[in-house]
């Protein structure tokens, strides 16, 4: 069994050396996710809604690149607007379907 070891031994094993690191720009950055909300009345928000037959929060999110809590609060203010309508909800999966246009008479 080794005896113990010296100050100086112990400091060099606590002191850490520094490298400097290289950002490799040529390395495509991970982006997970934005956090912040699109606008609720923008056209690419409204071209991504009519492509879709049935919105849920995780679709809207892969489409939009987004978090999902934030893909739900959008779904929540379209919902407030009338723009959606929740179709189908159970504790795990809320769907939404576009509302249809309504015509004056």
């Amino acid at each position: 069994m080794p005896g113990k070891k010296s100050l100086s031994k112990m400091e060099k094993q606590q002191v850490v050396k520094e490298k400097p690191k290289k950002e490799d720009s040529s390395k495509a950055q991970k982006n997970i996710g934005r956090l912040d909300i699109p606008d609720v009345d923008s056209k690419e928000l409204m071209e991504h809604l009519s492509k879709m037959k049935a919105i849920t929060p995780t679709q809207l999110a892969t489409q939009l690149n987004v978090r999902v809590s934030v893909a739900n609060r959008v779904l929540g203010q379209l919902k407030q607007l009338n723009v959606v309508k929740l179709v189908s909800s159970t504790p795990n999966l809320k769907v939404y379907a576009l509302n249809a246009p309504q015509k004056a008479s």
